[in-house]
């Protein structure tokens, strides 16, 4: 209701009247409750080392790495059925229709998360009858390596017959018309990284930013994919080589100079 409102707690109002315009974080649950768990787990790690050697230990968990570790409904997958997810290819067995295909001119991305639109790009390839879509009921089979596996060799030949806009095309005209619009497959075309650059979409979202980095130069760095709104990206530098900074913070922390720096180097200090 929040979101769709944008009702914010009102004046005088607790939390209890309006449980629904109370302010929530915003941004993707898992994320959060990754770093949570490595968090918790790092501290009855570090609990149990105490116990055995009196020392205590600094723990420090980052979102960002914790959640990489797990991405995708990996976690998901292993919460519930405690099967760790194994990657083949392009393929992932929590998801189909799901990867990359060849074209005749490149390749395309094809998604079809929904049986549906599964059965639209049967549809689309000419293979409805001929594959027996019409009795699938469920994805649940498609999950499996084999499955997977085995209907990755029998699309290849058939995208391969056309090109990345051919098939973009037939995926736009069978929403319109096709036995089963408007559900269609998602068709992505591959692009060069010169096109993506150049793409109007990306270029109003300022996706690749140019970036006059203190050590690099003049680059170009990509932002975060998902990043829908004017605002622009505040990049400073891209990277850092190792110990960058570490004259800065000599200086700045100890009061160590260059003279000073190099004295330390020559004794084996730092």
């Amino acid at each position: 209701m929040q979101y769709a409102t944008g009702e914010v707690l009102p004046e005088g109002k607790t939390m209890e009247e309006v449980p629904h315009a109370v302010s929530t974080k915003a941004g993707p649950w898992i994320a959060w409750s990754t770093s949570g768990t490595f968090a918790a787990l790092s501290i009855l790690a570090a609990v149990h080392y105490r116990e055995m050697t009196g020392e205590g230990q600094a723990i420090d968990v980052s979102t960002p790495e914790a959640y990489e570790r797990l991405n995708d409904y990996a976690l998901h997958w292993y919460a519930d059925q405690g099967v760790c997810n194994e990657r083949f290819g392009s393929l992932d067995t929590c998801l189909w229709l799901y990867g990359f295909y060849p074209t005749k001119d490149g390749g395309v991305f094809l998604g079809g998360l929904r049986l549906e639109m599964w059965k639209a790009f049967v549809d689309i390839i000419g293979k409805y009858d001929e594959w027996k879509a019409e009795e699938w009921t469920t994805l649940a089979p498609f999950m499996k390596k084999d499955w997977q596996l085995k209907y990755q060799s029998m699309i290849d030949p058939e995208t391969a017959k056309y090109t990345s806009h051919e098939l973009t095309m037939k995926s736009i005209e069978y929403a319109k018309s096709g036995r089963l619009a408007p559900i269609t497959p998602v068709v992505a075309e591959i692009v060069s990284p010169w096109a993506a650059m150049h793409d109007e979409n990306w270029q109003d979202r300022g996706i690749f930013t140019p970036v006059q980095d203190p050590v690099y130069g003049s680059i170009v760095c990509a932002q975060a994919q998902w990043k829908a709104t004017e605002t622009p990206p505040r990049t400073k530098w891209a990277c850092r080589p190792v110990g960058f900074d570490n004259g800065y913070v000599y200086l700045n922390y100890f009061g160590f100079g260059p003279e000073k720096l190099k004295e330390l180097e020559g004794k084996g200090v730092i």
